[in-house]
């Protein structure tokens, strides 16, 4: 199948929409290179000016294609975080290949995900200040808690750990340098694997 990329290419630059293309048009891409390829490997003189000449169209296609694809991934990351920010569908991308709708919702996926852990980080840190602040006036040092003590281990994290669901059924959203109560059962194993320091209580 013939393909001429430098036009595509050229489709895609006067328009800030997405230019609508075959859902297998990536696979067409790769056989009209491999077909470019086997044409030159079957030439007698690779010297000749026909291999010279296959050889920089082989060179221009396949840097017009690698422009293509990142002309395209800058529109579909902005419809991304547009649909993503919006809470909606509509307005969603047409026209997009097989492998740039699977990027296209990864990425929608990723966005909200992303929104959603920074909330509940913000929420997390909150809910710990509010804590402190429900005191009578006085503000009561951790040590004086002793179930902190006897189930619970503090934590100073070396690194960030992926969201897990604790052993108390509490969602932990943790980063590096933060300072937290956990499970015990947690505590050592973050403290093991080298993800976390315990931090001691004196009393």
């Amino acid at each position: 199948m013939e393909l001429d990329l430098s036009n595509t290419l050229r489709d895609e630059r006067k328009s800030a929409e997405l230019q609508p293309l075959d859902k297998n048009f990536y696979e067409q891409v790769g056989a009209y290179l491999d077909g470019l390829e086997a044409e030159l490997s079957e030439m007698a003189d690779p010297y000749s000016v026909e291999a010279q000449i296959l050889q920089d169209a082989s060179k221009s296609e396949r840097n017009s294609l690698s422009k293509l694809i990142d002309q395209r991934m800058r529109k579909i990351v902005r419809g991304a975080l547009r649909i993503a920010l919006s809470n909606s569908k509509k307005g969603a991308l047409k026209g997009l290949t097989e492998e740039e709708e699977q990027i296209h919702a990864e990425m929608i996926s990723a966005i909200l995900k992303g929104r959603e852990m920074i909330k509940s980080h913000v929420e997390r840190i909150e809910g710990i200040k509010g804590d402190s602040n429900e005191t009578d006036g006085t503000e009561k040092p951790l040590t004086d808690r002793k179930d902190i003590s006897q189930e619970y281990e503090i934590v100073r994290l070396l690194d960030g750990v992926p969201t897990f669901i604790g052993v108390n059924g509490k969602h932990y959203f943790l980063f590096k340098d933060d300072v937290v109560a956990l499970p015990a059962v947690h505590a050592r194993n973050l403290r093991n694997k080298g993800l976390a320091d315990i931090v001691e209580i004196k009393r």
